[in-house]
């Protein structure tokens, strides 16, 4: 980092935040209510009334005065970078959310204080787990591959037979500590990495607004610089990264499977004392906060849209007002007969003559004999193609869905989900079906902004079709059904 770059962040939030005077109510409240907690999208009364306990109860302890009220505080954070105020829609009161500048300024603040115990085994382990995955992963060897699994097949074989005689080797507390510290602060920094991705999508609404309202062009070229931009977001590292994050949280199976390692690693008795009751949280956390990254992107395209609409009817009053001051011009000008006149050059006449024209032809008429000319069999005409069509039973594949989703807690579950659980049987007919289910008490939503890969086996031929279709969910609402119950309807 050079001696430019660093004087060039005396004006970042985060920086400012940690030179302000009142920087430790700042960093001590906002990471409470915003860090801790977890929460987004706070409303003003509430965080009125909270910050109004805290500054009381700071100046009766006599560690600081405080003397202007909680509201003033609030703004004055708003406006240095440090809160993010804004209206949700169709309510009437302003809400408040941290911004990434305060999640940077708590996270190093409490870096600063002295650690009993470092690991830095599991760390060194994870450095080489994904190393290695990289390495196996780029491998374009087909025997390279087939050696390097044969080796971890090796290794398995003999942890197997080492069980077999009774040897059990288990981790050490210290073991169970450093890996646990590594997993709390990597769900941590996951949810910091969430409002910098919702400001990196703010930053974009907010440069496009800006060329949208000094744009000289047409609205095609502006439109197109603006879905050119979304596409780099999109297809960026940070993006395929936040979709990849966002699909795996979707997944009931991967869901259940995060939760319970997390109450079974909580309840170790190597970690007594030392646990984390937050973390238990975590995967909620994680839903609701990338949850709120994808309403922000609803929300600025909604936004956006209106706002290009806005802009749209402008320009049509503007062209409207232009036609009336001519036509006003014109009954100005109706009565007076010394105007000049005004002359067309016109290049040059085609002349079309009527004899150049063709002379009507009539139509010859053709008799049409309907009567058979001669006898043929009926064994001799194949009729199998008319009774080879596929037919999709609507119903089944309601009872497959809503057996997946009766498996899920969340009461979601992925087109991908079902197919894992339901093969197609019916190829292409079978997975257009799921698209056009409607059954009461189930939701199906289609998200076309993102797509997969879906392979299944072909029902003419032999072989296998990959079909890349939009990502699917399905949602069991509340006049739902269970799954048992579509098989007697």
């Amino acid at each position: 980092m050079e001696f430019d770059d660093v004087t060039g962040l005396f004006d970042h939030p985060a920086w400012r935040l940690l030179r302000a005077d009142n920087a430790a109510l700042v960093l001590a409240f906002c990471g409470t209510v915003f860090v801790d907690e977890n929460a987004r999208g706070v409303p003003e009364g509430v965080l009125i009334s909270r910050l109004d306990d805290q500054l009381y109860d700071l100046n009766e302890r006599q560690m600081g005065s405080f003397p202007r009220a909680a509201s003033a505080y609030l703004t004055e954070w708003t406006n240095n970078g440090w809160l993010r105020k804004y209206y949700p829609p169709g309510e009437d009161e302003p809400h408040f959310d941290a911004t990434s500048a305060v999640e940077k300024a708590v996270a190093w603040v409490r870096a600063l204080p002295a650690r009993s115990f470092i690991g830095t085994e599991s760390r060194l382990s994870t450095i080489i787990d994904l190393l290695h995955q990289m390495a196996f992963g780029t491998e374009t060897d087909p025997q390279a591959r087939i050696d390097e699994l044969s080796r971890e097949r090796d290794l398995i074989d003999a942890q197997i037979e080492q069980l077999r005689t009774g040897e059990v080797e288990v981790l050490s507390q210290f073991a169970l500590l450093d890996r646990y510290q590594q997993v709390e602060s990597t769900a941590t920094e996951l949810l910091r990495d969430f409002r910098e991705v919702e400001a990196n999508l703010r930053e974009l609404d907010r440069r496009l607004r800006q060329d949208v309202a000094t744009a000289e062009g047409s609205k095609g070229e502006l439109l197109a610089s603006f879905l050119m931009d979304r596409e780099m977001i999109a297809e960026s590292d940070q993006g395929r990264s936040f979709q990849a994050f966002f699909d795996y949280l979707l997944s009931p199976r991967r869901q259940e499977e995060l939760r319970e390692l997390l109450e079974q690693v909580n309840q170790l008795p190597q970690l007594d004392g030392k646990i984390n009751k937050g973390l238990l949280k975590v995967p909620r956390a994680w839903l609701e906060a990338a949850e709120s990254t994808q309403n922000t992107v609803r929300q600025l395209t909604e936004q956006l849209r209106r706002f290009l609409a806005d802009r749209g009817r402008e320009e049509d009053r503007r062209v409207l007002a232009l036609v009336r001051s001519v036509q006003r011009h014109v009954a100005v000008l109706d009565d007076r007969r010394d105007l000049p006149g005004m002359a067309l050059e016109v290049p040059q006449v085609e002349l079309v003559l009527p004899m150049e024209r063709r002379l009507y032809k009539p139509v010859e008429r053709v008799e049409l004999d309907s009567t058979a000319s001669e006898a043929f069999d009926e064994a001799d005409v194949d009729v199998s193609e008319l009774f080879a069509g596929v037919h999709v039973d609507e119903e089944a594949l309601a009872a497959q869905v809503l057996a997946v989703l009766g498996e899920s807690p969340s009461g979601q579950a992925s087109l991908a989900a079902v197919v894992d659980c339901h093969p197609l049987a019916l190829g292409l007919a079978e997975l257009l079906t799921y698209f056009q289910l409607d059954r009461p008490g189930l939701d199906v939503v289609i998200n076309p902004e993102h797509g997969h890969d879906l392979v299944y086996e072909r029902v003419d031929t032999p072989g296998r079709t990959v079909a890349t279709v939009p990502q699917v969910t399905f949602v069991l609402n509340e006049g739902g059904t269970a799954a048992g119950e579509v098989g007697q309807a």
